[in-house]
């Protein structure tokens, strides 16, 4: 079994993992909404960003083989983690783009990360996990805090049209497809803790974005206009940013953080994630940023302080159902 250790310095590393995949994550949004300035599609971006990672988990995936490290992987397991490639880096990640066309990077980020509520619903109601009422009172006061943040944001608008077949205005239309994209890496971040056990988080990283590359290389080839990827040269820049420091580092760090501390205490911790956006959308895009914004704020990382606390409670405790040391989330 792949049982991390139940000490201080695992249960600190998991945290700082989970704080770092957040942020990177995060400021994915950035640099997509600077790509978007110079026309490009979303199928288009969203092919340029895979093609531009696969590579770094196909060497993962060599040097695990290299060094003996790759672990046999049954057919279930092959097929889960393809599936939950689907969900997140092909389904989530489509979903999200299009919906940051219609809505701020702030206003993205907020209802992505409802995503840790999701993850503790499918917790509980599929993989038996309980929740505390410790870390029920830490999310209601970070999701007061995002959604302070939201109120805030209402009235803006990015004057994109909807599709014409939309009833929606743009600000809804755009809201609906990123709470999409939330369910979809909330169901990623539920049901990949097993497997990640049995396969370790690189194999399990690397072979989910391999799934999830050839998916969106099936949907671009679909539509059967390849002359889209002749974009200006800040276009690739932008993709390989998001590729390599958005995508391959975060993703990583993401398996490796539930590993370790477990999927519904690295779901909380990511609602750090709207903090960073925040910040990186007033500087680099000139989003709002008031001092509503900053009471959201506060509330948000006081809350992640709580949960920290309760979660180390919890860890004291063996018989505890939602940590990863216990024989609930063990590989069967």
């Amino acid at each position: 079994m792949n049982t991390p250790p139940n000490n201080s310095a695992t249960s600190h590393s998991g945290f700082l993992l989970a704080l770092g995949a957040a942020a990177l994550f995060s400021i994915k949004a950035i640099f997509i909404k600077l790509a978007y300035r110079y026309g490009v599609e979303v199928e288009t971006f969203i092919l340029l960003r895979m093609a531009l990672a696969l590579p770094f988990y196909i060497a993962i995936l060599l040097l695990l083989c290299r060094r003996g490290q790759w672990q046999p992987t049954s057919g279930r397991n092959l097929l889960l983690t393809i599936v939950l490639g689907l969900c997140s880096y092909y389904l989530a990640s489509f979903l999200d783009l299009q919906g940051l066309r219609y809505i701020s990077a702030n206003f993205e980020r907020l209802i992505i990360y409802l995503y840790p509520t999701l993850v503790l619903i499918l917790g509980w109601l599929f993989l038996g996990k309980s929740v505390s009422p410790r870390q029920l009172a830490c999310l209601a006061v970070a999701y007061g805090g995002i959604l302070l943040i939201y109120w805030q944001d209402q009235g803006f608008s990015t004057g994109v049209a909807t599709p014409p077949w939309v009833s929606l205005d743009g600000v809804s239309w755009g809201a609906l497809l990123t709470f999409g994209s939330a369910i979809s890496f909330a169901l990623y971040v539920a049901f990949s803790e097993r497997v990640i056990k049995t396969l370790g988080s690189r194999q399990f990283t690397a072979l989910a974005m391999m799934a999830a590359s050839a998916a969106i290389a099936v949907h671009f080839a679909i539509q059967g206009d390849w002359s889209r990827l002749q974009q200006p040269w800040p276009v690739y820049a932008y993709a390989l940013a998001v590729a390599f420091l958005c995508t391959v580092i975060p993703s990583l760090m993401m398996s490796a953080a539930i590993l370790q501390i477990g999927s519904a205490t690295t779901g909380a911790i990511g609602t750090s994630g709207p903090v960073v956006t925040l910040i990186a959308a007033a500087l680099v895009l000139g989003e709002p940023f008031t001092a509503l914004h900053l009471v959201g704020m506060t509330a948000i990382i006081g809350s992640l302080l709580l949960m920290r606390k309760a979660a180390g409670i919890k860890q004291s405790q063996p018989a505890a159902e939602n940590m990863p040391q216990t024989s609930e989330t063990q590989p069967r």
